[in-house]
């Protein structure tokens, strides 16, 4: 179970990047790194890699799948790290990176297919470290990732130090530090690999598994939160227009469906609405923009005599301010769109409401939950139970 929780991890963090890397090719490497780690991290636990293997009718093929795909994400890492380096600080960086891992990858199939493997087993590296070609694919493997990882992590601090790098450079920082634990599992792998062909490991076959695979852990979650650092304001920001989204759509739903003339579109349920993560900004936008030009609507129907016993009916409660304001206009949105439901003749001679001109988007949003909350509000409903008690229909 705990061998999958990488995994799901990762796929989550390449679904995720998946569209703005396709749409913007500086981030292509990095998702390359992530989703070459998620296959690597998939094919990891020994019962899906026999499957694989099986499937393939290829002994241990899982193995290499998973060293390759190891070296393109520290391939892909390195050039990431490198890409940003040169385009942030003018840094020249050696484009060998580029040539190095096709190299690797050639030589790490040529020592596997040359090593015979008559059975499955669980560690290729220390279940046939007694084979010279598979020491030699080890050494390959952990040497081409120990270099990589090395010139990753010394991009990484000598870039996210600077003084200007904001959250990428802590971004940086974190990645660099996942690089740098990612050096010392490689370490243990190449002493771990050279003790085994020796044949004696004072630790043990378990000890070693463990220690290696919380290296790797650790490695990947500081990579995944460093990379992911930079996004955080815009998730924040997306969450944050979501919840507003979601706060709104009672006093929309129930504006608009007495001026349902100022809906672009036909409402959604309330629970479609809410579990709905697309286009979050213009749906918000839109939905406050629908709002007013409501409340411009109702307000032919509240006259300035309502208006002024909304107003007294709000201070008579104790509300003063920008308090009693609001719950004036409460009252008489509530009491407009019952008229209007009603069929009841416009005229009021005041069609503007209480001015909202010149907010910016947030303002306005706040402004709208405010009111949103002042319309479902004791006093608004007293308020406007007074006033068909007082006019039946």
């Amino acid at each position: 179970m705990i061998d999958a929780i990488p995994a799901v991890l990762l796929w989550a963090v390449t679904l995720w990047r998946a569209r703005s890397a396709f749409r913007r090719p500086e981030r292509l490497s990095l998702w390359l790194a992530f989703a070459a780690l998620a296959v690597a991290m998939t094919v990891r636990p020994v019962a899906i890699a026999s499957a694989v293997d099986e499937h393939l009718h290829v002994t241990n093929l899982s193995f290499l799948i998973k060293h390759i795909c190891g070296t393109v994400a520290a391939a892909s890492v390195l050039t990431f790290v490198a890409d940003m380096a040169e385009s942030k600080t003018g840094m020249r960086v050696s484009r060998l990176y580029k040539a190095i891992p096709v190299v690797t990858v050639v030589l790490l199939a040529s020592c596997f297919f040359a090593t015979p493997q008559p059975h499955e087993v669980d560690d290729l590296l220390a279940d046939y470290a007694d084979h010279a070609a598979i020491l030699a694919y080890g050494v390959v493997w952990t040497s081409y990732l120990g270099a990589a990882l090395l010139s990753a992590t010394l991009l990484c601090f000598r870039w996210g130090r600077r003084p200007d790098s904001g959250l990428v450079g802590r971004g940086l920082i974190l990645v660099g530090t996942g690089t740098t634990v990612g050096l010392v599992y490689a370490l243990h792998r190449v002493a771990v690999l050279f003790i085994d062909y020796v044949g004696n490991s004072p630790l043990g076959e378990s000890v070693n598994h463990t220690l290696s695979t919380g290296l790797l852990f650790l490695a990947l979650l500081l990579i995944v939160l460093g990379s992911t650092l930079p996004a955080v304001p815009r998730v924040l920001a997306r969450v944050r227009a979501h919840w507003q989204l979601v706060g709104l759509y009672r006093l929309w739903r129930t504006l608009t469906d007495a001026v349902p003339e100022t809906r672009l579109d036909a409402p959604p349920s309330r629970a479609a609405d809410a579990t709905n993560p697309l286009r979050t900004h213009d749906r918000l936008y839109r939905r406050t923009i629908e709002i007013r030009d409501s409340i411009l609507a109702l307000a032919d129907h509240a006259p300035a005599e309502l208006r002024g016993r909304a107003y007294d009916h709000a201070t008579s409660l104790g509300f003063i301010g920008a308090h009693a304001d609001i719950t004036t206009e409460a009252c008489w949105l509530a009491v407009a769109r019952e008229e209007r439901l009603r069929g009841a003749a416009t005229g009021s001679g005041e069609p503007l409401p209480p001015a909202s001109g010149g907010r910016d988007l947030a303002t306005e949003i706040r402004a709208l939950t405010t009111l949103s909350t002042a319309y479902r509000s004791r006093a608004t409903q007293d308020f406007l139970r007074a006033h068909l008690e007082e006019t039946p229909a």
